[in-house]
């Protein structure tokens, strides 16, 4: 199934990205392909001409009122979609719940399901943001010691990637295989965005009190937000700096992997990969879902599934430190 970034419409907002003031402001706009969401303070509802159906009351039976508000919503695929929801407050307990069927039925992953083998701290029960970006799923855990975890089977497992005291990190943005990433403010820290050296790819469990060597001492390469300003305000104030300053060529950015396609998709014998740029090198490999690795190579574009079970299957492309998954089933 064809992966793509969501694009994000506002409804009835004054603010680019306004969901992430919560209880402030209501009604924010999600689409992918030609499925359209609308996100409300507590509610996730279907959007098809205007007209709202409700899909998922996130503030049903809770017995703490007011305490499940939609903090993100984020498309996968037109079936794989997650949710963020939690009090108004950052720093805040949080829950992350995952439909693979378009909103029928809703699996609770953190905190009660959601575990990292071999990690300095396998629980993220404090999520602050869920990110799709390239293939690769980052969720933003905890206020002080911030953390990033990362999935490139679409959720199925997960890695501790890092983790930065005096940090709130809230987005990653991909400049070709450069990654930067960006926080909010904090008691006692300015937010601030930085490049994640290339000697974190590949690594995981990274304990760091700055990334990139950034503070507030004025590092070069570090950039800092103005004061007092509002979360939408931060989140708007990196995206511009790093489309006009940082990434000024990010359109031109050589990011071939997001181009690949499989086909057929359902398929019975094999896999084709479409849009590959051979003259790179790339791995392949595909996972259950289970997160049990069934085929691991390089540089192939047609899968033999001949031996594989009926069922669905992730495919994952790496290619110049960019991956993405891609979901298949085997008929």
């Amino acid at each position: 199934m064809k992966k793509s970034f969501f694009a994000l419409f506002l409804f009835s907002s004054l603010f680019s990205h306004a969901q992430r003031w919560y209880a402030i402001n209501d009604s924010t706009s999600y689409s992918y392909e030609n499925i359209n969401i609308t996100v409300g303070r507590h509610n996730v509802y279907l959007n098809q001409g205007g007209n709202l159906s409700v899909i998922r009351d996130f503030d049903i039976n809770n017995p703490q009122i007011n305490e499940d508000y939609i903090r993100d919503f984020d498309f996968i695929d037109a079936d794989t979609w997650y949710v963020l929801v939690g009090s108004r407050y950052i720093g805040s307990e949080t829950e992350l719940y995952k439909t693979d069927d378009a909103g029928l039925n809703w699996q609770l992953l953190a905190p009660e399901s959601f575990t990292v083998p071999n990690s300095l701290d396998g629980t993220a029960n404090n999520i602050n943001q869920v990110q799709f970006l390239n293939g690769r799923i980052y969720l933003f855990d905890a206020y002080y010691t911030s953390r990033v975890f990362y999935s490139d089977d679409l959720g199925q497992t997960w890695t501790h990637w890092f983790q930065c005291f005096w940090s709130h990190y809230y987005q990653i943005y991909a400049c070709g295989s450069q990654l930067y990433i960006h926080g909010l403010a904090g008691d006692g820290f300015r937010p601030y965005m930085v490049e994640i050296p290339p000697s974190y790819f590949g690594q995981q469990n990274i304990v760091t009190t700055n990334v990139g060597g950034c503070n507030n001492s004025g590092t070069p390469g570090c950039y800092h937000a103005p004061a007092n300003m509002s979360v939408p305000d931060v989140y708007d104030y990196f995206r511009n700096l790093f489309q006009t300053t940082i990434c000024t060529t990010l359109d031109n950015a050589n990011i071939t992997v997001k181009e690949i396609k499989v086909y057929p998709n359902p398929a019975i014998y094999s896999l084709s990969l479409e849009g590959v740029d051979a003259t790179i090198p790339f791995s392949i490999s595909v996972y259950n879902s289970l997160g049990q690795k069934f085929l691991e190579d390089k540089n192939k574009r047609n899968i033999d599934l001949t031996s594989f079970e009926s069922g669905v299957y992730f495919l994952k492309i790496t290619q110049q430190k960019i991956t993405k998954s891609i979901k298949v089933i085997k008929q």
